[in-house]
C-alpha cells in the first residue's frame, strides 16, 4: 500500500528548507521498498488527511503574515484536525506552526489573532529582534537536534510537552519545557530541518505509521547525527 505524506500550504511553509522533511521521509521509506507519495494541499484545497490517506502531516513555518492567512484557512477543517491528534494520526509541526494550535499570538502592538485553541499556551511576537539559537533537547532518552529562528515566544500552560532541553531555550526563555507532544502529534519551535538532522526521531514516525520498517539509515547518517549532538552539548 501507498505512504502517503502530506504538507500543508508548502507555497507558504518552506522557511529553513523544512520541505526537507518529506523528502528525507520519502526517501527513507523508499529505500525500505515503499511507494511513496508527497501531496502538497496548496492553500484553499480542501486538506488530503480530511477525507483522504495521509500518513504523515508536516506542518512547516511560515512569515508571520502568513500565519493568520493560515488560520483562517485551519479554521475549516479545526474539527478533522483535532479528530486526526486523538486519533494518534502522525502529524509535525516545526517552527512557528507550533503557535498555531495555541490558543491565541499576540502581535507587539497587542492585537490579539485567535488560534485553533487544541492547547492552553499562547505566543507574544517581538517587535524587530529575531530569537536564533541551536538547541538540543531529550524525547524519551532521544536526543534532537535543531535550530531556531524566532519572532516570538509561547507563554502559558503546557500539560504535553514534547521535549527537555539540553541546550537552549524551551517555548520561551524562562523555561526548559518545548513543543507539545500528544498521542502521536508533534510540535515544535525547531525547525533545521529536524528529521534529516535527527535520522532515530525520522524512523520513530515512521514506525509509528508501519512497524515493520527496519530503518535502513546509512552509516553517514548516524556518523553524523552523533557528531552535531555532541558538539552542540560542549
Amino acid at each position: 500500500m501507498k505512504f502517503v505524506i502530506e504538507i500543508l500550504y508548502p507555497e507558504f511553509n518552506n522557511l529553513f528548507g523544512d520541505r526537507g522533511n518529506a523528502e528525507y521521509l520519502k526517501a527513507r521509506i523508499e529505500k525500505f521498498g515503499r511507494e511513496v507519495e508527497i501531496k502538497e494541499t496548496n492553500l484553499f484545497s480542501e486538506p488530503n488527511f480530511v477525507n483522504g490517506k495521509t500518513d504523515i502531516l508536516l506542518i512547516g513555518p511560515c512569515t508571520e503574515k502568513a500565519q493568520i492567512i493560515e488560520l483562517s484557512e485551519l479554521k475549516k477543517y479545526s474539527d478533522a484536525l483535532k479528530k486526526r491528534i486523538e486519533n494518534g494520526g502522525v502529524t509535525l509541526a516545526t517552527g512557528n506552526a507550533f503557535e498555531l494550535f495555541g490558543e491565541y499570538i499576540e502581535n507587539p502592538k497587542g492585537e490579539k489573532t485567535e488560534c485553533l485553541g487544541f492547547f492552553p499556551y499562547f505566543a507574544k511576537q517581538f517587535s524587530r529582534l529575531r530569537y536564533n539559537d541551536c538547541a538540543v533537547g531529550d524525547f524519551n532518552g532521544m536526543k534532537i537536534a535543531g535550530f531556531k529562528n524566532l519572532l516570538s515566544h509561547s507563554y502559558g500552560e503546557n500539560p504535553y510537552p514534547f521535549l527537555e532541553m539540553k541546550k537552549g531555550i524551551g517555548m520561551n526563555k524562562d523555561t526548559k519545557s518545548e513543543g507539545v507532544h500528544k498521542n502521536n502529534f508533534f510540535a515544535t519551535y525547531h525547525t533545521g530541518p529536524i528529521l534529516p538532522l535527527n535520522p532515530d526521531f525520522a524512523e520513530y514516525l515512521i514506525k509509528l505509521c508501519d512497524k515493520d520498517f527496519d530503518g535502513c539509515e546509512l552509516t553517514f547518517e548516524k556518523t553524523a547525527y552523533g557528531m552535531r549532538i555532541k558538539e552542540l552539548l560542549k
